[in-house]
């Protein structure tokens, strides 16, 4: 009697995959996903390698015969044929042993998912905390958007005020403009006139000012036009002049009468030679009654930069023509420096008013 092959059965028991709790996130099943798939991937390569190789032929054909093949004849016993041994044990083939490798990585994958299932998922999510945050963003959001407008509003304030301050400040030098013009222009004028100099270009300035003003203004530089081509000389210029004049005046004797000289005899001509040399003053205070006097008192408010003064004490005297001329030039100074302070006083009360 022939041996009838052995089956060999396997059970692989495999547990369901339960389901993730409530509170799994998105990679807790994306995780599951991809083991699962892994796991198809598997079973597929395997029923792919034994339907290739023909194994799973093999494995299927150790399975019973079917009912309707008919069976071997089984020959009749003989008292030669020996008694049936005990079945010998079969050797664990090699795709046995991949089977049960096959069947424990199975089985450790379940293991894996199963204890996955039980971990607590890393980035879950409150509901209520995403809301909240969703809504603090919003808050944020309409804050970030309210901050934007006002400080745009304050930009066009801010641009707003700065264009009328321009405006207030180019009407303001434009108004400051032509008195500051003046300003100079009369600081210029009464420099070059102090020190004697011409001011032609500084008076025509100032004359179109004044002419265009009127009033007080013109008429105090109607005093002082004349003086712009033809100054006078300075104080200091004139008091510089004046001690070799006085002294020319003094050597000149007070009264020369021709006819009488010419009738002196030579002796009494040489005697008043000499003594038209030598120069004889009075010690102590000058004596106003003599011109000798009245030359140190000028001398003296010279001294004291009283040119006023220095020409009053010549008044009533009888001059030689280079002292004569020096007083006409002191005077034209006098005027000059009247001028000056009548138009600069005519001009800041001109300016305050504006």
């Amino acid at each position: 009697m022939s041996e009838k092959p052995q089956e060999k059965i396997i059970d692989a028991e495999v547990e369901p995959l339960g389901k993730s709790g409530s509170g799994s996130g998105r990679s807790l099943r994306i995780a599951l996903y991809l083991i699962a798939a892994v796991m198809l991937s598997v079973a597929i390569a395997i029923g792919y390698h034994f339907a290739v190789s023909g194994r799973l032929d093999d494995l299927f054909g150790n399975a019973a015969p079917s009912a309707s093949a008919p069976r071997p004849a089984e020959p009749p016993p003989s008292a030669a044929t020996p008694a049936p041994s005990a079945p010998s044990v079969v050797p664990m083939s090699t795709r046995d042993a991949r089977l049960d490798q096959l069947e424990s990585r199975f089985s450790s994958l379940t293991a894996s998912l199963e204890r996955l299932q039980q971990l607590p998922a890393a980035n879950a999510a409150d509901p209520q905390k995403l809301h909240d945050i969703e809504q603090q963003v919003l808050a944020l959001r309409a804050a970030l958007d309210t901050a934007t407008a006002q400080r745009t509003a304050l930009q066009g304030q801010v641009a707003e005020l700065q264009g009328r301050m321009t405006a207030l400040s180019e009407a303001r030098l434009a108004s400051l403009r032509e008195p500051l013009v003046q300003l100079i222009g009369w600081s210029e004028l009464r420099e070059h006139a102090r020190r004697g100099e011409t001011f032609a270009r500084e008076a025509t300035a100032l004359g179109s000012y004044a002419e265009a003003q009127g009033g007080n203004l013109k008429t105090a530089f109607a005093d002082l036009q004349p003086f712009a081509e033809q100054p006078a000389p300075s104080a200091a210029a004139l008091a510089g002049r004046f001690t070799a004049l006085a002294e020319q005046q003094r050597a000149t004797p007070a009264a020369t009468d021709a006819t009488a000289a010419a009738d002196k005899a030579w002796w009494q001509r040489a005697v008043d030679k000499l003594s038209g040399l030598v120069s004889i003053r009075r010690a102590g205070a000058p004596d106003a009654a003599t011109v000798d006097g009245r030359l140190d008192l000028a001398t003296a408010a010279l001294a004291q930069g009283d040119l006023k003064a220095a020409v009053a004490e010549l008044d009533g005297l009888t001059l030689i023509a280079p002292l004569n001329d020096w007083r006409a030039q002191a005077q034209a100074r006098l005027k000059l420096d009247a001028a000056l302070d009548a138009y600069g006083a005519a001009l800041r009360a001109h300016l305050t008013v504006q």
